[in-house]
């Protein structure tokens, strides 16, 4: 799995969707959340809910296709410039709002 893979995962993870946890068995979840609060904050006039985010994100829970789509989803933040920089990490505004799910997700 590659680093970007590994990012989507642990934040669906944490949100509570069905990631292949196996391949990630050092999953921090409490990290996760921490990064998806630190995207709310830094977003705070955007409408980002939980549901709202799942729909947009994950309807379908984590799959292969799911997978494929984000990275696509990724891919483009990255050429358009729609970027969050936390602690040195530049995410895509679609791995943030996955982060963002993450923090929302009771856990």
């Amino acid at each position: 799995m590659d680093r970007r893979t590994v990012l989507m995962a642990l934040a669906s993870l944490a949100a509570g969707a069905a990631a292949p946890a196996a391949a990630l068995p050092q999953i921090d979840p409490e990290g996760a959340r921490r990064i998806g609060q630190a995207y709310l904050d830094a977003h705070p006039g955007r409408r980002l809910e939980a549901g709202r985010l799942q729909a947009d994100l994950l309807a379908d829970g984590w799959t292969p296709e799911a997978a494929a789509r984000l990275r696509t989803r990724v891919a483009a933040d990255f050429r358009a410039g729609r970027l969050f920089v936390h602690r040195g990490w530049w995410l895509s505004d679609t791995e943030g709002r996955l982060f963002a799910l993450a923090a929302l997700t009771p856990g």
